[in-house]
Protein backbone atom coordinates (compact mmCIF):
# COMPACT_ATOMS: atom_id res chain seq x y z
CA UNK A 1 0.00 0.00 0.00
CA UNK A 2 2.68 2.23 0.94
CA UNK A 3 4.52 1.77 -2.09
CA UNK A 4 1.72 2.50 -4.54
CA UNK A 5 0.89 5.50 -2.38
CA UNK A 6 4.39 6.89 -3.28
CA UNK A 7 4.12 5.46 -7.07
CA UNK A 8 1.06 8.19 -7.08
CA UNK A 9 2.77 10.87 -5.60
CA UNK A 10 6.01 10.65 -7.99
CA UNK A 11 3.70 10.40 -11.06
CA UNK A 12 1.65 13.33 -9.84
CA UNK A 13 4.26 15.63 -9.49
CA UNK A 14 6.84 14.63 -12.42
CA UNK A 15 2.86 15.02 -14.88
CA UNK A 16 3.69 18.86 -14.35
CA UNK A 17 6.73 18.57 -16.41
CA UNK A 18 8.60 21.55 -18.18
CA UNK A 19 7.44 23.93 -20.36
CA UNK A 20 9.46 27.13 -21.92
CA UNK A 21 8.65 30.35 -20.76
CA UNK A 22 6.86 32.55 -23.15
CA UNK A 23 4.97 35.98 -23.04
CA UNK A 24 1.01 35.70 -23.64
CA UNK A 25 0.33 38.98 -25.05
CA UNK A 26 -4.00 39.39 -24.45
CA UNK A 27 -5.46 41.70 -26.74
CA UNK A 28 -8.95 43.68 -25.89
CA UNK A 29 -10.34 46.22 -28.25
CA UNK A 30 -11.40 48.70 -26.80
CA UNK A 31 -13.97 49.67 -29.46
CA UNK A 32 -15.73 46.36 -28.15
CA UNK A 33 -15.94 45.88 -24.19
CA UNK A 34 -19.01 45.20 -23.75
CA UNK A 35 -18.51 42.07 -26.37
CA UNK A 36 -15.75 40.81 -24.25
CA UNK A 37 -14.04 39.02 -26.88
CA UNK A 38 -10.09 39.11 -26.83
CA UNK A 39 -7.55 37.79 -28.59
CA UNK A 40 -4.39 35.71 -26.72
CA UNK A 41 -1.07 35.84 -28.86
CA UNK A 42 1.80 33.73 -28.60
CA UNK A 43 4.31 34.70 -31.25
CA UNK A 44 2.57 35.40 -34.25
CA UNK A 45 0.11 32.92 -33.86
CA UNK A 46 -3.04 34.68 -32.16
CA UNK A 47 -6.61 32.80 -31.41
CA UNK A 48 -9.77 34.66 -30.17
CA UNK A 49 -10.82 33.55 -27.40
CA UNK A 50 -14.69 34.54 -25.62
CA UNK A 51 -13.57 35.53 -22.09
CA UNK A 52 -16.70 33.89 -20.96
CA UNK A 53 -15.16 30.60 -21.56
CA UNK A 54 -11.83 30.67 -19.04
CA UNK A 55 -9.30 32.94 -20.53
CA UNK A 56 -6.15 31.38 -19.01
CA UNK A 57 -2.52 31.43 -19.43
CA UNK A 58 0.29 28.97 -18.47
CA UNK A 59 1.76 29.80 -14.73
CA UNK A 60 5.28 29.91 -16.34
CA UNK A 61 4.18 32.42 -19.08
CA UNK A 62 4.72 36.07 -18.83
CA UNK A 63 1.52 37.99 -19.57
CA UNK A 64 0.72 41.31 -21.27
CA UNK A 65 -1.76 43.06 -21.86
CA UNK A 66 -2.42 44.55 -25.39
CA UNK A 67 -5.37 47.51 -26.20
CA UNK A 68 -6.21 48.35 -29.78
CA UNK A 69 -8.64 50.27 -31.41
CA UNK A 70 -9.19 52.78 -28.36
CA UNK A 71 -9.39 57.00 -28.96
CA UNK A 72 -6.50 58.57 -26.66
CA UNK A 73 -7.10 61.90 -28.51
CA UNK A 74 -11.00 61.61 -26.18
CA UNK A 75 -10.12 59.46 -23.32
CA UNK A 76 -7.38 58.58 -20.86
CA UNK A 77 -7.50 54.61 -19.77
CA UNK A 78 -6.40 53.33 -16.95
CA UNK A 79 -6.08 49.15 -16.19
CA UNK A 80 -7.25 49.37 -12.84
CA UNK A 81 -5.35 52.26 -10.88
CA UNK A 82 -2.40 52.14 -13.63
CA UNK A 83 -2.66 55.06 -16.32
CA UNK A 84 -1.89 53.68 -19.46
CA UNK A 85 -0.17 55.96 -21.67
CA UNK A 86 -0.73 56.46 -25.50
CA UNK A 87 1.82 58.90 -26.56
CA UNK A 88 5.65 58.40 -27.64
CA UNK A 89 8.52 60.66 -27.19
CA UNK A 90 9.94 60.03 -30.18
CA UNK A 91 8.91 62.00 -32.77
CA UNK A 92 9.59 61.49 -36.58
CA UNK A 93 9.40 64.68 -38.36
CA UNK A 94 13.42 64.39 -39.78
CA UNK A 95 11.45 61.24 -42.06
CA UNK A 96 8.91 63.16 -43.60
CA UNK A 97 11.59 66.23 -44.03
CA UNK A 98 13.98 63.76 -45.90
CA UNK A 99 11.00 62.06 -48.08
CA UNK A 100 10.37 65.67 -49.17
CA UNK A 101 14.23 66.49 -49.82
CA UNK A 102 14.41 63.07 -51.99
CA UNK A 103 11.24 63.31 -54.03
CA UNK A 104 12.46 67.15 -54.63
CA UNK A 105 15.71 65.85 -56.05
CA UNK A 106 14.07 63.19 -58.44
CA UNK A 107 11.76 65.53 -59.91
CA UNK A 108 14.84 68.14 -60.25
CA UNK A 109 17.20 65.23 -62.23
CA UNK A 110 13.91 64.30 -63.97
CA UNK A 111 13.10 68.00 -65.18
CA UNK A 112 14.44 69.97 -68.73
CA UNK A 113 14.27 73.78 -68.81
CA UNK A 114 13.98 76.08 -65.96
CA UNK A 115 11.01 78.27 -64.85
CA UNK A 116 11.17 81.40 -64.59
CA UNK A 117 11.27 83.20 -60.74
CA UNK A 118 8.04 85.16 -61.69
CA UNK A 119 6.35 81.67 -62.23
CA UNK A 120 7.95 80.24 -59.12
CA UNK A 121 7.06 83.02 -56.89
CA UNK A 122 3.33 82.76 -57.87
CA UNK A 123 3.36 78.74 -57.44
CA UNK A 124 5.07 79.79 -54.43
CA UNK A 125 2.18 81.26 -52.64
CA UNK A 126 -0.36 78.26 -54.46
CA UNK A 127 1.82 76.13 -52.27
CA UNK A 128 1.25 78.71 -49.36
CA UNK A 129 -2.14 79.34 -49.59
CA UNK A 130 -2.63 74.75 -49.49
CA UNK A 131 -0.45 74.31 -46.29
CA UNK A 132 -3.04 77.56 -44.67
CA UNK A 133 -5.98 74.86 -46.47
CA UNK A 134 -4.53 72.04 -44.78
CA UNK A 135 -3.70 73.29 -41.54
CA UNK A 136 -7.14 74.05 -40.73
CA UNK A 137 -8.37 70.76 -42.42
CA UNK A 138 -5.64 69.13 -39.77
CA UNK A 139 -7.99 71.10 -37.04
CA UNK A 140 -11.03 70.12 -37.64
CA UNK A 141 -9.84 66.25 -37.97
CA UNK A 142 -8.24 66.47 -34.82
CA UNK A 143 -11.40 68.31 -32.85
CA UNK A 144 -13.59 65.30 -34.59
CA UNK A 145 -10.94 62.80 -33.32
CA UNK A 146 -11.47 64.20 -29.82
CA UNK A 147 -15.18 63.85 -30.11
CA UNK A 148 -15.08 60.15 -31.14
CA UNK A 149 -15.40 57.09 -28.78
CA UNK A 150 -12.63 54.80 -31.13
CA UNK A 151 -10.14 55.58 -33.56
CA UNK A 152 -11.31 53.56 -36.67
CA UNK A 153 -9.78 52.59 -39.96
CA UNK A 154 -10.78 55.77 -42.06
CA UNK A 155 -9.13 57.72 -39.39
CA UNK A 156 -5.69 56.00 -40.31
CA UNK A 157 -6.34 56.65 -43.82
CA UNK A 158 -7.41 60.14 -43.49
CA UNK A 159 -4.61 60.55 -40.86
CA UNK A 160 -1.99 58.84 -43.60
CA UNK A 161 -3.66 61.61 -46.59
CA UNK A 162 -3.18 64.60 -44.29
CA UNK A 163 0.45 63.59 -43.38
CA UNK A 164 1.32 62.86 -47.55
CA UNK A 165 -0.27 66.08 -48.32
CA UNK A 166 1.96 67.83 -46.02
CA UNK A 167 5.30 65.97 -47.40
CA UNK A 168 4.03 67.08 -50.74
CA UNK A 169 3.96 70.67 -49.95
CA UNK A 170 7.37 70.68 -48.50
CA UNK A 171 8.72 68.67 -51.92
CA UNK A 172 7.05 71.18 -54.21
CA UNK A 173 9.04 74.07 -52.03
CA UNK A 174 12.25 72.53 -52.25
CA UNK A 175 11.62 72.00 -56.01
CA UNK A 176 10.97 75.73 -56.22
CA UNK A 177 14.24 76.48 -54.38
CA UNK A 178 16.42 73.90 -56.94
CA UNK A 179 14.89 75.94 -59.79
CA UNK A 180 15.61 79.01 -58.23
CA UNK A 181 19.03 78.18 -57.65
CA UNK A 182 19.67 77.61 -61.32
CA UNK A 183 19.10 80.97 -62.29
CA UNK A 184 21.04 84.34 -61.99
CA UNK A 185 21.19 86.31 -58.85
CA UNK A 186 19.40 89.53 -58.75
CA UNK A 187 16.81 91.46 -56.18
CA UNK A 188 13.53 89.99 -57.80
CA UNK A 189 15.22 86.40 -56.92
CA UNK A 190 16.44 87.16 -53.68
CA UNK A 191 12.95 88.37 -52.31
CA UNK A 192 11.68 85.18 -54.48
CA UNK A 193 14.19 82.83 -52.48
CA UNK A 194 13.02 84.53 -49.26
CA UNK A 195 9.39 83.82 -49.74
CA UNK A 196 10.19 80.50 -50.83
CA UNK A 197 12.13 80.42 -47.55
CA UNK A 198 9.24 81.24 -45.26
CA UNK A 199 7.05 78.88 -47.27
CA UNK A 200 9.17 75.63 -46.37
CA UNK A 201 9.79 77.06 -43.02
CA UNK A 202 5.71 76.82 -43.14
CA UNK A 203 5.37 73.89 -44.69
CA UNK A 204 8.30 71.67 -41.95
CA UNK A 205 5.80 73.15 -39.18
CA UNK A 206 2.76 71.77 -40.63
CA UNK A 207 3.97 68.51 -41.05
CA UNK A 208 5.35 68.95 -37.45
CA UNK A 209 2.19 69.72 -36.40
CA UNK A 210 -0.05 67.03 -37.47
CA UNK A 211 2.97 64.36 -36.49
CA UNK A 212 2.92 66.32 -32.98
CA UNK A 213 -1.33 65.80 -32.89
CA UNK A 214 -1.73 62.96 -34.58
CA UNK A 215 1.18 60.52 -34.80
CA UNK A 216 2.44 61.40 -31.63
CA UNK A 217 0.23 58.17 -30.14
CA UNK A 218 0.49 54.38 -30.36
CA UNK A 219 -2.74 53.22 -30.82
CA UNK A 220 -1.85 50.09 -29.95
CA UNK A 221 -0.51 49.59 -26.44
CA UNK A 222 1.04 47.21 -23.99
CA UNK A 223 1.87 47.02 -20.77
CA UNK A 224 4.69 45.63 -19.38
CA UNK A 225 4.45 41.72 -18.87
CA UNK A 226 3.10 40.50 -15.56
CA UNK A 227 5.22 37.55 -13.90
CA UNK A 228 2.95 34.72 -12.30
CA UNK A 229 5.53 32.59 -11.97
CA UNK A 230 5.67 30.75 -8.68
CA UNK A 231 2.56 32.69 -7.05
CA UNK A 232 -0.26 30.57 -5.18
CA UNK A 233 -3.01 32.17 -7.28
CA UNK A 234 -5.77 30.91 -9.66
CA UNK A 235 -6.62 34.49 -11.23
CA UNK A 236 -5.07 37.39 -13.38
CA UNK A 237 -7.60 39.77 -13.07
CA UNK A 238 -7.76 43.37 -14.24
CA UNK A 239 -10.51 45.89 -14.71
CA UNK A 240 -10.36 48.44 -17.64
CA UNK A 241 -11.39 51.82 -17.02
CA UNK A 242 -11.85 55.22 -19.21
CA UNK A 243 -11.98 58.76 -18.48
CA UNK A 244 -12.77 61.98 -20.43
CA UNK A 245 -9.64 63.71 -21.20
CA UNK A 246 -11.14 67.18 -20.42
CA UNK A 247 -13.65 66.62 -17.81
CA UNK A 248 -11.64 63.97 -15.80
CA UNK A 249 -14.79 62.10 -15.41
CA UNK A 250 -15.09 58.06 -15.58
CA UNK A 251 -17.29 56.39 -18.24
CA UNK A 252 -18.78 53.81 -15.12
CA UNK A 253 -20.63 52.05 -18.05
CA UNK A 254 -17.70 51.31 -20.20
CA UNK A 255 -16.09 47.45 -19.38
CA UNK A 256 -18.35 47.68 -15.80
CA UNK A 257 -17.36 43.51 -15.27
CA UNK A 258 -13.20 42.96 -14.83
CA UNK A 259 -11.35 40.43 -17.25
CA UNK A 260 -10.47 37.57 -15.68
CA UNK A 261 -7.57 35.27 -16.57
CA UNK A 262 -7.37 32.04 -15.16
CA UNK A 263 -3.91 30.03 -14.37
CA UNK A 264 -3.49 27.28 -15.93
CA UNK A 265 -0.35 24.59 -14.59
CA UNK A 266 1.71 24.20 -12.00
CA UNK A 267 0.77 24.05 -8.47
CA UNK A 268 -1.75 24.98 -6.61
CA UNK A 269 -2.15 24.28 -2.24
CA UNK A 270 -5.33 25.21 -0.55
CA UNK A 271 -7.09 24.13 2.37
CA UNK A 272 -10.74 22.49 3.14
CA UNK A 273 -12.94 21.01 5.84
CA UNK A 274 -15.66 18.77 5.62
CA UNK A 275 -17.27 15.31 6.81
CA UNK A 276 -15.52 11.91 6.01
CA UNK A 277 -15.95 8.27 7.27
CA UNK A 278 -13.28 6.37 8.29
CA UNK A 279 -12.84 2.62 8.64
CA UNK A 280 -10.54 2.87 11.64
CA UNK A 281 -12.68 3.26 14.77
CA UNK A 282 -12.15 1.85 18.36
CA UNK A 283 -13.72 -1.36 19.11
CA UNK A 284 -16.50 -1.65 21.69
CA UNK A 285 -16.85 -4.71 23.16
CA UNK A 286 -20.18 -6.64 25.23
CA UNK A 287 -20.08 -9.95 27.44
CA UNK A 288 -22.53 -11.97 29.03
CA UNK A 289 -22.70 -14.51 31.98
CA UNK A 290 -20.72 -18.06 30.78
CA UNK A 291 -23.26 -20.86 31.81
CA UNK A 292 -20.75 -23.37 32.29
CA UNK A 293 -18.25 -21.31 34.31
CA UNK A 294 -19.49 -19.69 37.49
CA UNK A 295 -18.09 -15.70 37.85
CA UNK A 296 -16.83 -15.74 34.16
CA UNK A 297 -17.69 -13.64 31.23
CA UNK A 298 -17.97 -14.32 27.51
CA UNK A 299 -16.73 -10.95 25.71
CA UNK A 300 -18.70 -10.74 22.63
CA UNK A 301 -17.80 -7.64 20.36
CA UNK A 302 -20.63 -5.12 19.86
CA UNK A 303 -21.37 -4.71 15.84
CA UNK A 304 -20.47 -0.80 15.45
CA UNK A 305 -20.96 -1.03 11.33
CA UNK A 306 -17.94 -0.46 9.00
CA UNK A 307 -17.14 3.30 9.42
CA UNK A 308 -17.14 5.57 12.29
CA UNK A 309 -17.72 9.42 11.27
CA UNK A 310 -15.03 12.16 11.53
CA UNK A 311 -14.48 16.05 11.20
CA UNK A 312 -11.43 17.50 9.38
CA UNK A 313 -10.06 19.22 7.29
CA UNK A 314 -7.44 18.41 4.42
CA UNK A 315 -4.53 20.34 2.62
CA UNK A 316 -5.72 19.87 -1.39
CA UNK A 317 -2.13 19.42 -4.17
CA UNK A 318 -3.26 20.23 -7.52
CA UNK A 319 -2.26 21.14 -10.62
CA UNK A 320 -4.23 23.82 -12.17
CA UNK A 321 -6.13 23.06 -15.19
CA UNK A 322 -8.77 25.57 -15.82
CA UNK A 323 -11.45 22.99 -15.76
CA UNK A 324 -14.62 22.04 -13.65
CA UNK A 325 -12.92 18.86 -12.34
CA UNK A 326 -9.57 19.10 -11.42
CA UNK A 327 -7.62 15.12 -9.90
CA UNK A 328 -5.82 16.25 -6.39
CA UNK A 329 -3.71 14.90 -3.97
CA UNK A 330 -4.59 15.15 0.03
CA UNK A 331 -2.94 15.03 3.16
CA UNK A 332 -4.91 16.22 6.50
CA UNK A 333 -6.36 15.13 9.66
CA UNK A 334 -9.83 14.27 11.51
CA UNK A 335 -11.25 13.95 14.93
CA UNK A 336 -13.73 11.29 15.36
CA UNK A 337 -16.61 11.17 17.70
CA UNK A 338 -14.39 9.40 20.32
CA UNK A 339 -12.03 12.49 19.83
CA UNK A 340 -9.17 9.90 18.26
CA UNK A 341 -7.26 11.86 15.87
CA UNK A 342 -6.18 10.51 12.26
CA UNK A 343 -4.16 11.16 9.43
CA UNK A 344 -5.61 10.73 6.07
CA UNK A 345 -3.48 10.65 2.75
CA UNK A 346 -4.98 9.99 -0.24
CA UNK A 347 -6.41 11.70 -3.76
CA UNK A 348 -9.53 13.36 -5.01
CA UNK A 349 -11.42 15.50 -7.60
CA UNK A 350 -12.01 19.06 -6.95
CA UNK A 351 -15.67 19.97 -8.59
CA UNK A 352 -16.11 23.98 -9.57
CA UNK A 353 -14.38 27.12 -9.94
CA UNK A 354 -15.28 29.90 -7.66
CA UNK A 355 -17.31 27.17 -4.96
CA UNK A 356 -15.22 23.96 -4.60
CA UNK A 357 -16.26 21.16 -3.18
CA UNK A 358 -14.30 18.04 -3.18
CA UNK A 359 -14.87 13.93 -3.25
CA UNK A 360 -11.64 11.77 -1.53
CA UNK A 361 -10.53 8.87 -0.15
CA UNK A 362 -7.78 7.35 0.69
CA UNK A 363 -5.67 6.12 3.38
CA UNK A 364 -6.23 6.68 7.06
CA UNK A 365 -4.06 6.15 10.05
CA UNK A 366 -4.22 6.64 14.22
CA UNK A 367 -4.79 4.99 17.03
CA UNK A 368 -7.44 3.19 18.10
CA UNK A 369 -8.73 0.89 20.75
CA UNK A 370 -8.31 -3.10 20.41
CA UNK A 371 -9.19 -6.06 22.78
CA UNK A 372 -5.77 -6.98 25.03
CA UNK A 373 -3.38 -9.06 23.72
CA UNK A 374 -4.05 -11.92 26.28
CA UNK A 375 -7.78 -11.59 25.84
CA UNK A 376 -9.79 -12.69 22.41
CA UNK A 377 -13.62 -12.23 21.43
CA UNK A 378 -15.70 -15.32 22.42
CA UNK A 379 -13.38 -16.30 25.06
CA UNK A 380 -14.58 -16.63 29.11
CA UNK A 381 -12.94 -14.42 31.80
CA UNK A 382 -13.18 -13.62 35.08
CA UNK A 383 -12.92 -9.89 34.52
CA UNK A 384 -12.96 -8.63 38.22
CA UNK A 385 -15.03 -6.67 39.95
CA UNK A 386 -14.96 -3.61 37.37
CA UNK A 387 -16.10 -5.74 34.92
CA UNK A 388 -14.50 -3.79 31.99
CA UNK A 389 -13.04 -5.69 29.00
CA UNK A 390 -9.22 -5.00 29.03
CA UNK A 391 -8.17 -3.08 25.84
CA UNK A 392 -5.17 -1.27 24.39
CA UNK A 393 -4.09 1.55 22.05
CA UNK A 394 -2.68 0.46 18.57
CA UNK A 395 -1.68 2.21 15.47
CA UNK A 396 -3.64 1.00 12.81
CA UNK A 397 -4.14 1.57 8.83
CA UNK A 398 -7.55 1.37 7.19
CA UNK A 399 -9.17 3.84 4.47
CA UNK A 400 -11.17 6.77 4.45
CA UNK A 401 -13.76 8.97 1.80
CA UNK A 402 -15.26 12.27 3.11
CA UNK A 403 -16.59 15.38 1.44
CA UNK A 404 -14.98 19.13 2.39
CA UNK A 405 -15.82 22.46 0.95
CA UNK A 406 -12.54 24.24 0.36
CA UNK A 407 -12.35 27.38 2.48
CA UNK A 408 -8.97 29.10 0.41
CA UNK A 409 -11.05 31.43 -2.11
CA UNK A 410 -10.63 32.09 -5.17
CA UNK A 411 -6.64 34.26 -4.85
CA UNK A 412 -6.50 36.58 -7.49
CA UNK A 413 -4.05 39.18 -8.75
CA UNK A 414 -4.40 42.11 -10.25
CA UNK A 415 -2.76 43.97 -12.88
CA UNK A 416 -1.04 46.67 -9.89
CA UNK A 417 -1.83 45.62 -7.03
CA UNK A 418 -0.84 42.22 -5.84
CA UNK A 419 -2.37 39.36 -4.63
CA UNK A 420 -6.21 39.59 -3.17
CA UNK A 421 -8.66 36.86 -1.77
CA UNK A 422 -11.78 37.51 -3.30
Amino acid sequence: MKTKIFILCFLFFAFIGYSQVATKIVTVDLSKPHNKTIQVCEDSLCKIIDSSKWLSVKSKDLVAIKLINGNPFKYTYKIDTKNISFFNEKVEVEKSVEKARAAADTISRNKSGFTAAKIILEKNQEVYQSIDSLNTEVKEFYETLKRKKTFDKADYTKRKQLRDKAEKHLTKVLELLDDLGDQQKDSFNSITKQSLLNTKEKAVKSIESIIQKLYAVDLDNYTLPIDVQGKNIDILEFKLRRFDRETKEEDLSFAPTPYNIWIRGGLKIDVSAGLFFTSLYDSEFDKKDDPTIAGNKIITLKNGGDYDLAFGSTINTYMRMNSWVTPTLNFGAVITKNEKLQVLLGGGLILGKQERIIFSAGLSMGKVDRIADSYQVGGSYNLGDSGDVPTQSQFKFGHYFGITYNLSKVKKISADKGIEQQ
